[in-house]
Order: structure tokens, then C-alpha cells, then sequence
């Protein structure tokens, strides 16, 4: 089979390599689609090397769809032939977190395309059959790769905001995260979404997906200054810092009101970035850093499935497999307006 290899920081070469065979429980899939994720794009510019496990040669990706190609040993519930969405994530499934259904945070998951753990960019990939998600014929394989970011943003409003309606929020990004976190929580009945960006098609894209007002951000203090007119200098109930940068995180306290809540869900690359301790303190703070998404994959999908969310909006470039390079450049220099690409193995 063909694979896209990270062979070293920006640069993946196409090889061969052997075709993997499923053993007891496991299923092997065609990948036929691969969003390519801006924790993608940090381990493709080298951006965590700090992290553990972090050895090259490896291969990327983590949101995908395909066909099963080959059933193992005791799976008899799916066909071969069958259309599928699958998990990026493979929980140990006994550890505390696990037991107690706080599988997200388990840390001794197998999630793809991470440090230590090959990733789906191949012509196959092998997963658990816990891991497969049927999907109908209506929904496209490209389609089908937002609901691994969708169902982040449900995540973030529905556990981490606990929302009750009304709330005021402040996006910061508008990258798929941003976005999804936007759409969600106006589905969840925001009373305002305010959203900063500096690319001014993701700016524009931000409108169609919630937000009711725009900040196109020029200078670092531009959101601040926004933000303090919008509300009358009193903040915001809910950040979500979805940029993913040190400066984003750093002003993400001083958008919020006093007993607002942060939440911290773009990864920077950096393992220590600053951060406002003092205007989180003054405002007596609640501060969450999410951690992926937990049980919110069907609902994800239905909401691409019935038309409510726009999957096909957000996809703006398209690759085959041979071009795996060009992806990942674009999206790491946030080339020609790009929100998400989608890679077809």
C-alpha cells in the first residue's frame, strides 16, 4: 500500500509499505478521505518534538473515512463493503478515567497520528472494531471527516460550558475549531458569539457558521478593545481560545467577565506558553483546557447527515494522496484562504 511518511519536519515522502492484516477484534480500512487537522500541521513543521514519542520516520492523520476492506477474528457485526467513519482514539478502557467514562482524557490511549502511533495517511489503515462508526450513502467520505472536529465542538459546550442559554462568547480563531465551537454554541442557544480572526475568508466563514459579530483582528489588542465595547468593559461569559497561539492564550483571561469561564483548546507549539495571571485571578477565574471530545461522534454525524451542519462549507482544498506535501504546506501557511483540507488516499 501507499503511504504519506513524515520522514523528518516538512517533508513526507510517498512509499510503499506492507498492507497491515487485522488480528481478533480489529478491522481493516480502505481509507478513502483524511482531514488533515492543525495537530497535524504542528508534527509536520516539528512544532512538537518536544513531546515524547515523537520519532521519524511516522505517518500523519487522525480524521478519516473508507470501506471495510478485511473483518478479523470475532467481529461479525459489520460487513465488508460497509461505509465507515472512524475514531482517531483507542481508550485503554481500564484505567480510572476510563472506568469512569472519562475515556478523552485516558492516558494511555492509541490515538492516530500522534507521537509513538502511526497515522491513517496510508491506502489502509487498522483499527478496533470500536473504533468504526457506519455512515449512509448520503454523506460523502470527505464529509464524513468534520465529525471528529464537530463533535470537539460539542464537547466544549455541552461538558465543559454546561450552557443554559443566553451566554455571551468570545471565539478566539476561526479555524475549524473555532468555527465548530461558534456553530455549536449558537445551536446551544448563545445569546452572542463574538469572533476574531485575521484571515479574512476564515473571517467570512465565521458568519455562516454562528458567529454574530466579527473582529478582523489586525493588532494583538484589536479583540480586547472589541470585546470591551461590545459589552461595556464587563467581558464576556465564555472564551474558548481556539488559535492555538502564544499570544491568543495569553489574552483569553482579559476578554472574560469576573467568574467567566476560559477554556483553552488550541494547542501551541510550545509546551510552556504565558499566560494573563492576573486578569484571571482579579476576575476569580474558571480555566478548562479540553482534551479532544468524548461520546458526541453520532450526534456529530446526524448534524452533517440532516444539512444543520455544513460539512462541505468548511472543506476549501482538495488533494490525492500524491500530494500530500502541498496539503500540509497549505495548511501549515494558511495558504489561498484554506480552512480545511481533505486528502483522498
Amino acid at each position: 500500500m501507499k503511504s504519506a511518511v513524515l520522514v523528518e519536519p516538512n517533508r513526507i515522502e510517498i512509499r510503499d509499505q506492507a498492507r497491515p492484516e487485522p488480528g481478533p477484534g480489529q478491522v481493516l480500512v480502505r481509507v478513502r478521505a483524511v482531514g488533515v487537522c492543525g495537530s497535524d500541521t504542528h508534527y509536520f513543521a516539528g512544532w512538537r518534538d518536544h513531546e515524547s514519542g515523537t520519532i521519524y520516520p511516522f505517518v500523519l492523520g487522525h480524521e478519516f473515512a473508507g470501506d471495510v476492506a478485511q473483518l478479523g477474528a470475532g467481529v461479525d457485526d459489520v460487513a465488508e463493503g460497509q461505509r465507515v467513519l472512524c475514531a482517531p482514539d483507542l481508550p485503554c478502557g481500564t484505567c480510572e478515567w476510563c472506568v469512569r467514562g472519562e475515556k478523552n482524557v485516558c492516558p494511555n490511549v492509541q490515538f492516530a497520528g500522534s507521537a509513538g502511533v502511526m497515522g491513517c495517511l496510508s491506502e489502509y489503515y487498522l483499527v478496533a472494531r470500536s473504533q468504526l462508526h457506519p455512515i449512509p450513502d448520503s454523506i460523502t467520505y470527505a464529509r464524513a471527516t468534520l465529525c471528529e472536529p464537530l463533535a470537539i465542538g460539542l464537547y466544549i459546550i455541552d461538558n465543559l460550558v454546561k450552557p443554559r442559554g443566553g451566554e455571551s462568547y468570545a471565539v478566539i480563531g476561526a479555524g475549524p475549531i473555532g468555527l465548530v465551537s461558534a456553530f455549536c454554541a449558537r445551536l446551544r442557544n448563545a445569546g452572542a458569539v463574538y469572533v476574531s480572526e485575521r484571515i479574512g475568508p476564515r473571517a467570512d466563514a465565521a458568519l455562516r457558521y454562528g458567529a454574530t459579530e466579527i473582529c478582523r483582528v489586525e493588532d494583538e489588542d484589536d479583540f480586547e478593545n472589541f470585546i470591551d465595547a461590545a459589552t461595556g468593559h464587563n467581558g464576556v461569559d465564555v472564551v474558548i481560545e481556539a488559535g492555538g497561539e502564544s499570544g491568543s492564550i495569553l489574552q483569553a483571561a482579559k476578554l472574560s467577565r469576573i467568574h467567566g469561564l476560559v477554556i483553552i483548546e488550541g494547542i501551541p507549539p510550545a509546551g510552556e506558553v504565558p499566560f494573563a495571571v492576573d486578569a484571571a485571578r482579579r476576575r476569580e477565574l474558571n480555566v478548562i483546557f479540553g482534551r479532544r471530545s468524548l461520546d458526541k461522534t453520532d450526534e456529530a454525524l446526524e448534524l452533517i447527515e440532516t444539512g444543520r451542519f455544513d460539512a462541505d462549507g468548511m472543506i476549501t482544498h482538495e488533494f490525492p494522496l500524491r500530494e500530500a506535501q502541498k496539503a500540509f504546506e497549505c495548511t501549515r501557511d494558511y495558504r489561498d484562504g484554506v480552512i480545511k483540507a481533505v486528502i483522498y488516499p
